[in-house]
């Protein structure tokens, strides 16, 4: 039953160590994760000098996947899941169920605030535009153009022109064509 905790505590790792980077770095939530992360290497393998690599690992991480496919971040999550386990197994096995747990939580949490919505920044970058690094509803009214970028991936949503029809148009009422 641990060594299922150790791998799902390193999956679950793994993949946060990626939605964080991909989607949070230089936030508020992104950092506490990675001072958390850090913290818990060190600990873990009882090496100080790991936790200042472990941040220089975080950071190189968030570069490499800026702008990455999903294989390389499936690459980077499985690499961060490799650590992880590394470390869980090295444990002395009277902590390994803890680390394990710390582990879970900061993934869980971290997923939570990426989830929550909470903590957008948002700052103008020009005439008419803006980057924001959370979650933003983008909404059109009246004529002209409402497009979004998404998460770096240049996923445009928006209209040009009149007010935006509806997604789901109502159905007809009877006897209406």
């Amino acid at each position: 039953m641990l060594a299922e905790a150790v791998t799902a505590a390193a999956a679950a790792g793994g993949i946060a160590v990626v939605e964080g980077a991909a989607s949070a770095a230089g936030t508020q939530a992104w950092e506490s994760f990675r001072t958390r992360v850090a913290g818990w290497f060190g600990r873990g393998s009882g090496n100080a000098e790991l936790e200042r690599v472990t941040l220089e690992r975080l950071d190189r991480t968030a570069a490499e996947l800026d702008g990455a496919d999903e294989a390389g971040q499936t690459r980077q999550a499985d690499r961060w899941e490799d650590r992880f386990v590394d470390v869980l197994e090295a444990a002395p096995e009277e902590l390994r169920a803890e680390l394990a747990q710390q582990l879970k939580t900061f993934s869980d949490e971290l997923r939570a605030e990426l989830n929550s919505g909470g903590g957008t920044t948002i700052t103008s970058s020009g005439a008419g535009s803006l980057i924001a690094t959370d979650k933003v509803d983008v909404k059109g009214s009246g004529s002209g153009s409402t497009a979004a970028v998404i998460n770096n991936t240049n996923h445009y949503y928006g209209t040009t022109g009149s007010a935006p029809a509806p997604v789901n148009p109502p159905a007809p009422e009877p006897g209406q064509a």
